[in-house]
């Protein structure tokens, strides 16, 4: 069993969220805050030293907090050391009464580790009696000043520290009291059961109010977390519009890169056929030449066989 003290918590951060964040480590015999300063007891030393090792935390957003072993005084000497300890266990030790299920060791460090953290709980069932003892004299004063106490719903008897055979005393001068007229018994029963209703509105309405802090901090963290996704969504949305944009634009700059390459296309076909149109021009022109050669070239062949004819003759 190791006890951690982390310091620098939020004001908001409670017993249940502490508890929560620390479970992730390891089983946690008890976890206390107070004046932002949490409290945290592991059962296993090894849980501890690793939560040590993995500080800074973060435990909520209100920012890092810092773990350290909780620091304990030495003694001079071993006697000194058991005298000071038996007396601040006396000092600091209750006495409880209720039922089998009440005193069970769970239940008991589960309810009073709300007044402070508990060095020791040892339950005796038999005698319907139980002994809780504090780390400090400031969470025993809390304990007691609590005017009633309740666990399962049903009320449970805290007073100082008593020995087995104060306790047998006072069991006896309870039963001699016992023996007092009905009416008294009935008027003190109604009363006593009158405080218990009253306690119990109160404890509720305490309870009530946690849960309601603890209900609008969760309710602020689910909505700082939607306006984030919110956020983060507006801005995908803008650079969807962004992209889709650009991809339109390079549509249509391709479109008139096209139409433009298109009237060149046509342009280029006009020239050819007119280049095929000239051709066949100077084709029939050159044909025609060779034929007015040709037609001339046959005179002057007739006219030269004409002229070798008369000259034999001659």
């Amino acid at each position: 069993m190791s006890t951690v003290i982390l310091t620098g918590l939020d004001s908001r951060t409670n017993s249940d969220i502490a508890e929560k964040y620390c479970q992730k480590y390891g089983r946690i015999l008890n976890c206390y805050v107070k004046s932002n300063q949490c409290t945290v007891t592991f059962a296993d030393k090894h849980d501890a030293e690793e939560f040590i090792r993995s500080s800074p935390h973060r435990i909520d957003s209100s920012g890092n907090v810092n773990a350290t072993w909780k620091k304990t005084l030495n003694r001079t000497s071993s006697h000194q050391q058991q005298q000071q300890q038996h007396a601040d266990n006396n000092n600091c030790r209750l006495t409880v009464h209720g039922t089998r299920e009440q005193l069970e060791e769970k239940n008991l460090i589960e309810y009073f580790s709300r007044f402070g953290h508990i060095r020791m709980c040892l339950p005796n069932a038999t005698q319907t009696a139980a002994t809780i003892t504090f780390d400090d004299r400031l969470g025993y004063e809390r304990a007691l000043k609590e005017s009633r106490h309740f666990l399962n719903g049903r009320s449970l008897i805290v007073e100082p520290y008593k020995s087995i055979d104060e306790f047998e005393s006072n069991k006896r001068m309870k039963l001699s009291d016992s023996k007092q007229p009905t009416s008294s018994n009935v008027i003190s029963q109604l009363e006593y059961e009158k405080d218990q209703l009253i306690n119990e509105q109160s404890r509720i309405e305490d309870h009530y109010q946690e849960r309601m802090k603890f209900y609008e901090y969760e309710n602020f963290q689910l909505n700082e977390h939607l306006k984030k996704q919110h956020n983060d969504f507006t801005h995908q949305v803008v650079h969807y519009q962004y992209l889709l944009k650009q991809s339109l634009d390079e549509i249509l700059s391709k479109d008139q890169q096209i139409e433009q390459l298109k009237k060149e296309n046509k342009d280029i076909d006009d020239l050819l056929r007119q280049s095929l149109h000239d051709n066949e021009q100077q084709q029939i022109q050159l044909k025609k030449r060779e034929d007015v050669h040709s037609q001339t070239k046959r005179k002057y062949e007739e006219l030269y066989k004409a002229y070798i004819k008369l000259k034999d003759n001659w």
